[in-house]
């Protein structure tokens, strides 16, 4: 379990915050999850794919972007950490992912209802080269890396991870209304595990995640987080300077 317990903190899912209440209520937003979770008959008798339900349209690449890696590395990874936070001609579809310092707290056990073990860590993330989330993860167990972006190509969204051990996670998930994103993991350490979650706004500044994590198919552990914006990036260092 602590094995699974330290994958499930690669992946603090963080997207989607917005610095404005969301328009859809809790209640609004479970009903939303509900709904994908169902397939609802179309006009001719066919079942809606999953990709019909996203209600954002394919828009082109904008000019000038650089590209994504076909392979990305830790250098890569701790390059993008590295460059300084440049908010200029950053892309639409990650301007939801606020950045800034935000406070992380995981409540985690073997299933839903039974979360014994409660995770805490502190998030920074900037935006970096017009097209790139860098994120940091920090908590008593040591500091992680990743970075996000958006892959007009293949119109999802990417996650990279670092993990302690040098091995790079990877994650992919697509947008489900404007508060609601769902992610799948694509590459684990270990090839029977698979992860899922979905994470929505539910209030201002605050964002809320479900994920389960498989091995061999079946529920491995449980997670529920939620992740707090606590001030812009540069405060905590301030402070710290002022003590």
């Amino acid at each position: 379990m602590k094995k699974l317990v330290l994958l499930l903190g690669a992946f603090a899912l963080l997207g989607c915050g917005e610095k404005s209440p969301p328009e859809a209520s809790d209640s609004a937003s479970e009903k939303a999850v509900a709904s994908n979770d169902s397939s609802k008959p179309s006009p001719k008798g066919q079942p809606k794919s999953e990709e019909s339900k996203i209600e954002s349209k394919a828009k082109p690449e904008p000019k000038g972007l650089p590209p994504i890696p076909k392979t990305v590395t830790a250098e890569f990874i701790m390059g993008a950490w590295a460059k300084p936070h440049d908010e200029r001609d950053f892309i639409e579809e990650l301007k939801d992912d606020s950045p800034g310092i935000w406070k992380f707290v995981r409540n985690v056990g073997p299933r839903k209802g039974e979360l014994v073990q409660r995770i805490e860590a502190t998030v920074r993330l900037k935006w970096v080269d017009r097209r790139f989330l860098a994120q940091e993860f920090s908590n008593d167990d040591g500091v992680q890396y990743s970075v996000m972006t958006y892959d007009y190509e293949t119109e999802s969204y990417r996650w990279w991870s670092l993990l302690a051990d040098g091995f790079i996670t990877e994650s992919s998930g697509k947008r489900y209304r404007r508060n609601l994103r769902e992610w799948k993991s694509v590459r684990l350490p270990e090839e029977d595990v698979q992860t899922r979650s979905r994470e929505t706004v539910r209030e201002e500044n605050s964002i809320k995640v479900a994920l389960e994590i498989k091995k061999g198919g079946q529920l491995a552990a449980y997670a529920e987080d939620e992740a707090t914006w606590v001030g812009e990036l540069g405060q905590t260092e301030e402070a710290s300077e002022e003590k």
